[in-house]
């Protein structure tokens, strides 16, 4: 079911403003859904939030029910949930789909509600007398998709979807991203290939350090870079690194840095929030800049870096 830009005439809580406070308002907009891979299937969970007592009143009651729609256009795929909690588990067999899952959550009317009545109702409906039918909405949540061709047990590993290579340009003498390969390639011209490739033979701790550098400096600008340019890509399910990122960005602790990034539509006059675009490249990437410094000791002359020309 589509509620995109759809007009209802009865009020539903997170359409609009049609009942306050809003879903948004109350930090129940976006539903919290947990996916993992479990051998040959997906594990989901999904957990709805509502605070409107009104609402949870007509639930209890047995008026109203929880609904879960999942689907995935490319196969075809779709399933039908109702409860009377809002916490949904179900598996489903990874055969069944490719690309993206979606997931369309409700409220909706279990049988007919005549004289509806919510507290929060904007008062463009004072005096309206609401009936509302069976299958009707009462709540509407955000709409949630995740890309299920991605490989979830790795996707934390900046590894799986970034890659550094040679860059075959002999003239080139900068660091240059590519974002149209599965993974987001670093190209290096050969002098720094020569250098990144040199490993410290026998040194564990120098080696420690070296990685956590690499990941602060190299990696960290790339997925910076990668995230600048997202709204370019997003629509590209064939690549693995704007599935494994797109992924990232609906986890809990660091949903509230994405959302004008996964929500911005191409053209939007609004612009992304560059503190939180660090921020977040920062939080996938498991604060780099703490792990390098616990890394490089006091003995390191680290002050000579601002020092050089």
């Amino acid at each position: 079911m589509r509620i995109d830009n759809v007009s209802f005439p009865y009020p539903v809580l997170g359409i609009s403003d049609d009942i306050q406070p809003t879903l948004h308002e109350t930090g129940c907009d976006i539903p919290d859904i947990q996916i993992n891979e479990i051998g040959n299937e997906f594990s989901i969970d999904i957990a709805l939030k509502l605070e409107n007592s009104d609402i949870l009143n007509y639930i209890k009651n047995d008026y109203a029910e929880y609904s879960v729609e999942v689907s995935c256009k490319t196969t075809k795929y779709r399933k039908c949930m109702v409860s009377d909690t809002p916490n949904f588990t179900f598996n489903i067999n990874k055969k069944l789909l490719n690309g993206k899952l979606e997931f369309d959550s409700f409220v909706i009317a279990k049988t007919d509600i005549l004289d509806y009545k919510n507290y929060g109702l904007n008062p463009d409906y004072e005096g309206h007398t609401i009936n509302l039918h069976k299958g009707d909405l009462l709540v509407a949540y955000r709409k949630c998709s995740f890309p299920v061709n991605v490989d979830l047990r790795n996707v934390r590993n900046m590894k799986s979807f970034m890659r550094v290579m040679k860059n075959d340009r002999t003239n080139e003498r900068s660091v240059i991203y590519d974002l149209t390969t599965s993974k987001i390639s670093i190209l290096l011209p050969e002098e720094m290939m020569v250098e990144y490739n040199k490993k410290a033979i026998n040194d564990a701790d120098k080696e420690k350090q070296r990685k956590a550098v690499l990941k602060a400096s190299l990696f960290l600008e790339a997925l910076t870079y990668a995230l600048l340019r997202y709204q370019d890509f997003k629509e590209r399910e064939d690549l693995m690194w704007v599935n494994a990122i797109t992924y990232r960005m609906q986890e809990p602790d660091i949903r509230d840095f994405c959302e004008k990034i996964l929500n911005r539509d191409e053209g939007a006059d609004d612009e992304i929030n560059m503190d939180d675009l660090f921020k977040l490249a920062q939080m996938m990437l498991n604060q780099p800049y703490l792990n390098m410094l616990k890394c490089v000791s006091a003995k390191d002359d680290v002050a000579s870096i601002f020092t050089e020309e």
